[in-house]
């Protein structure tokens, strides 16, 4: 039985599997992500790789940031952009491995594992959107991930919401970590900003510790008041984007992921603000796309980045 070592690269953590060609487990587990250097990351990987060393056909690796996988070449990397700029990673990764490594951007990864097996199969055009800390994208275009004419196909947490605040010509966004405060469509309807606008309701004071969306999710099922008016607002704003990317896209279905997306009420809501926009808009030329919840939740980045290995790399 052929195996695979899956990697996913996140901020906090690096997660990684020991599967077979099914994405199936063997075995896993996770280390802290090492934000000092490469020397630093490549060394984390290829540690706890070693015991595997010798059982593995190849590799494939889910990261942040603008990911060229034909070239195997980070242009950026996120919140690892510090030292992942214009960096040929998988050739480097290869070298420590000893066998095939792909890479790519993790919302592209996420569209590719729910396109394969998961919410979207079937489906020729689609789109993911993973509410995290910002807005991961995927796009899904006759029946394959569509990376675009520089790789950065997708990247939606940058729609830009609030133009006036971007015309003067002192404006800068120049932190990733400032996203929740930009005038971008992360700013408003990723997770963190669910709990801004919670926030904002129960007027919180903005240093002193925040909810969880576990506990707006709770707050809500209790019929708080502010829990309902925030998230009606926050459905109301995903809702917003996804006509913005349906006038541009077309596609037949859209698939909602993140951890919040495990919340009952989520999707429902979303689905009533949507449904209102497209009653209210009926000038509008595109159709209403299908909005369902993502197949896979924290295994999706692995599952996608193992089908972008096969495409690269055919068995």
């Amino acid at each position: 039985m052929k195996q695979y070592l899956l990697i996913d690269i996140g901020g906090t953590f690096i997660k990684y599997s020991l599967t077979d060609a099914h994405a199936q487990k063997v075995s896993g587990g996770k280390v802290p992500t090492p934000l000092t250097g490469m020397d630093d990351l490549l060394a984390a990987i290829e540690g706890f790789a070693a015991p595997w060393k010798g059982q593995f056909e190849g590799c494939a690796v889910s990261m942040p940031g603008r990911i060229d996988t034909k070239r195997g070449i980070a242009h950026t990397g996120g919140i690892l952009s510090g030292f992942m700029w214009e960096q040929p990673f998988a050739a480097l990764l290869e070298q420590r491995l000893g066998v095939p490594v792909t890479i790519a951007n993790d919302g592209k990864c996420a569209a590719a594992a729910e396109a394969w097996t998961g919410s979207l199969a079937g489906v020729d055009n689609g789109l993911v959107l993973v509410l995290g800390t910002g807005i991961g994208g995927g796009i899904i275009l006759n029946g394959k991930v569509y990376m675009g004419s520089h790789s950065a196909a997708g990247e939606v947490s940058n729609l830009v919401t609030e133009l006036g605040s971007m015309e003067g010509d002192d404006f800068r966004f120049d932190v990733i970590g400032k996203v929740a405060e930009s005038p971008v469509w992360a700013g408003k309807a990723s997770a963190s900003g669910l709990i801004a606008a919670y926030a904002a309701e129960k007027q919180l004071p903005a240093h002193g510790p925040q909810p969880t969306g576990e506990e707006i999710f709770a707050a809500y099922a209790a019929g708080e008041p502010e829990a309902c008016r925030a998230l009606k607002k926050f459905a109301r704003r995903v809702a917003l984007g996804i006509i913005g990317l349906q006038s541009v896209l077309d596609v037949e279905r859209v698939a909602i992921g993140g951890g919040i997306s495990a919340a009952d009420a989520l999707l429902p809501a979303i689905q009533t603000e949507l449904d209102d926009l497209f009653a209210r808009c009926p000038v509008f030329p595109m159709l209403e796309p299908e909005l369902v919840r993502c197949r896979y939740g924290n295994d999706a980045n692995m599952i996608g980045a193992l089908k972008l290995f096969f495409e690269r790399n055919p068995a």
